[in-house]
């Protein structure tokens, strides 16, 4: 009954998530269809490797690989998405969705989660199970066996939800590092199965033909779940690539819209971008300039003289536009000198 283990923990947890999706959605919410069917789809593969009639023949290796697969790597993959903890989060009281953000954000649970840690426990659990005595031991022990069982399980667990878990952990390493770790364990996991076949491992594996079907086995379904996770892993990247890519949009309009460009400024109080007073301590003397509107009506009522130089006065006795603007700095010396030159 101990190599049940994984399967009770299994279904202690489809328990409690069933009950709490029932609960969000009769409060209101809405909580994704298929972060459940990844549930009772993980739950199943789990489910599947432990009982018969897979578990009634697993004394050949074949059979073995095979229970690897669904209990090591394809169930753990399907729990991690759906997501439990965070389903969780939303449904518990008040005080048990503190204690569970304060395991969360401890940091044991930041070192299980690591990718780093979670490779090493996975990888280094196969290679002491195939390469050694181990796997003849478990074969002649049933507590041996169903230990060997667990640690797949957690194992498995440990790596799926540091590669493609959604729940929330402390610090949860970038894609690229995820990337890196996913390729280092399907790169061991690959070199591990070519390793048994060519020495053909392990001992007391049955025969020769048994133990080669096993290694191939555990090569090509490995490969195609590491496929799988890549895709899954590429999928979130790019998701949440998009998702940065619209705040920073918002948060630009937002920006935008909430403070006026200093040209925008200018405009509206009736002064080219670029003029103004200089600040109190600077070393030039304070300009002003008159609104568009004042220049252009005095442009419309002054008669220009060919000679101007500064001398000459409109109608209604104030100076004429050009010596205006040249007095405020926008008609230059140079170019008054050049007129009068002329």
């Amino acid at each position: 009954m101990t190599e049940l283990i994984p399967l009770a923990l299994t279904l202690l947890l489809a328990g409690g998530y069933l009950v709490g999706a029932r609960r969000l959605r009769r409060d209101g919410h809405r909580w994704p269809r298929g972060r459940t069917a990844c549930l009772m789809t993980g739950t199943l593969c789990v489910a599947s490797a432990l009982l018969p009639p897979v578990s009634a023949h697993d004394e050949l290796f074949g059979v073995h690989v095979l229970q690897h697969l669904l209990l090591g790597m394809a169930g753990p993959a399907l729990l991690a998405l759906s997501a439990p903890i965070t389903l969780a989060l939303r449904t518990a009281p008040p005080h048990v969705r503190q204690a569970l953000l304060e395991v969360l954000h401890s940091r044991p649970a930041a070192f299980l989660a690591a990718p780093a840690f979670a490779v090493t426990v996975n990888l280094a659990g196969l290679y002491a199970l195939y390469l050694t005595h181990l796997y003849a031991a478990a074969e002649r022990s049933d507590l041996i066996h169903a230990a060997v069982h667990l640690h797949m399980f957690v194992a498995g667990c440990l790596l799926s939800w540091a590669l493609i878990g959604t729940d929330p952990v402390r610090r949860r390493p970038a894609a690229q590092v995820r990337v890196i770790v996913l390729v280092v364990a399907a790169a061991g996991h690959d070199f591990l199965s070519k390793f048994m076949y060519a020495r053909d491992l392990p001992f007391s594996g049955g025969s020769l033909t048994a133990r080669h079907f096993g290694a191939e086995l555990m090569y090509y379904g490995g490969t195609l779940v590491d496929v799988a996770l890549a895709v899954i892993l590429m999928t979130q990247w790019y998701q949440s690539t998009g998702r940065a890519l619209r705040r920073e949009q918002r948060r630009s309009v937002h920006s935008a819209t909430a403070r006026p460009s200093r040209r925008s400024q200018l405009m509206l109080a009736g002064r080219p971008h670029g003029t103004g007073s200089r600040d109190s301590a600077g070393a030039g003397p304070a300009c002003s300039v008159p609104p568009a509107t004042e220049l252009l009506t005095a442009e419309r009522s002054v008669k220009l003289d060919p000679g101007i130089g500064g001398g000459v006065t409109a109608a209604d006795g104030r100076p004429p536009a050009r010596a205006l603007l040249q007095g405020h700095g926008v008609v230059h010396n140079s170019d008054h000198l050049a007129d009068r030159d002329g």
